[in-house]
């Protein structure tokens, strides 16, 4: 494997050379060709699954069961980006052991890659955030090329930085994951937790309350195609909420693209309020105004008054007292 830490070298004469990039990023090597493996597979599944889903729903119909696994999975799940993203990312709290095996495997049913991959790819976003480096900026692809069109880089953003012939360096942004045996076991085992969340569970609700009807119907609609819909809407915090301003709103004159969206911020229980993340990115609660709901970042206090999970970090109230909340420098120390 290489891992860039000069100019990309030419692949063919139509490639420009890339700017100078940071470490930690990988452009060939079994670490690349595992990532576009993962991703064939999983997207293939969870499109085929989208496109069943919307037939079956046409031709037969789904009813209150399909709808009600339908919503209770994409809750379960979307808490589960909140756990890898807030836990497993930025450590915005603390756990034992066993609260932390039901985080990762909750996190991992989200079918958003591996605990490992996720951690990597976001601690690198932070790091490098809409500069060459970024993984899934709108503003540079993965080998530090400027994106020439707002349409363009949106897409890129949204989902076509999987494709980049580009990945991050587990080595060098997780090392702390891969120490971490309860973290590498869900990431070894992670195909077994996206069939649970996708298949198995659904199915099995689905068979339970209303035979094999209900089961395909579940399945289909509330396994793959939710997995599908709940990665788009993971992806607008990459694309939407570094929109520099397009949409949202910027509470903190950063210099990257964050904004505070409020369809995001609905669907990803929280995840959209990008830019007061960015700002204080090792916040375990993000909301800095009445309007704007964090519910991961709720669930997380309320697991602190359960005792369940313990040293929640709150960084941000503190330093917002102290510079009225007009600070434009973001909280390094808690970006990796």
């Amino acid at each position: 494997m290489t891992a860039i830490e000069g100019v990309v070298p030419e692949q063919g004469a139509d490639r420009e050379l890339a700017p100078k990039m940071p470490p930690g990023v990988l452009v060939d090597g079994p670490v690349v060709d595992a990532k576009f493996r993962d991703s064939y597979i999983s997207f293939a599944m969870m499109i085929l699954g989208s496109i069943g889903a919307l037939i079956w729903a046409f031709w037969q119909g789904i009813g209150r069961v399909e709808i009600s696994v339908f919503a209770g999975m994409f809750m379960l799940t979307t808490m589960g980006i909140g756990f890898m993203h807030r836990y497993f990312v930025h450590r915005s709290y603390r756990c034992g052991p066993v609260m932390r095996t039901i985080l990762a495997a909750i996190a991992t049913m989200a079918v958003q890659g591996s605990i490992l991959k996720w951690v990597s790819n976001h601690r690198r976003h932070h790091l490098h955030s809409d500069k060459p480096g970024d993984v899934h900026s709108p503003y540079y692809d993965g080998f530090g090329n400027r994106i020439e069109g707002f349409a363009k880089g949106m897409g890129h953003a949204q989902g076509g930085w999987v494709w980049d012939q580009a990945t991050t360096d587990s080595e060098y942004y997780a090392r702390d994951i891969l120490a971490d045996p309860i973290a590498m076991f869900f990431t070894r085992t992670r195909w077994y937790w996206y069939a649970l969340s996708a298949i198995i569970i659904p199915g099995g609700i689905g068979y339970a309350f209303g035979g094999v009807h209900t089961m395909i119907g579940c399945v289909l609609f509330s396994g793959l195609f939710r997995s599908y819909l709940m990665t788009m809407a993971t992806s607008m915090v990459n694309s939407v909420c570094h929109s520099d301003g397009r949409w949202g709103y910027r509470r903190y004159e950063l210099n990257d693209g964050t904004t505070n969206e409020l369809v995001t911020t609905i669907l990803t229980f929280g995840e959209g309020l990008h830019n007061n993340h960015h700002r204080f990115p090792r916040d375990a609660y993000l909301s800095h105004a009445w309007y704007e709901i964090d519910i991961n970042g709720l669930i997380i206090l309320g697991l602190g008054k359960l005792g369940l999970v313990h040293d929640i970090f709150a960084a941000g109230s503190r330093q917002r007292g102290s510079d009225g909340g007009k600070g434009s420098v973001p909280d390094t120390e808690a970006t990796v």
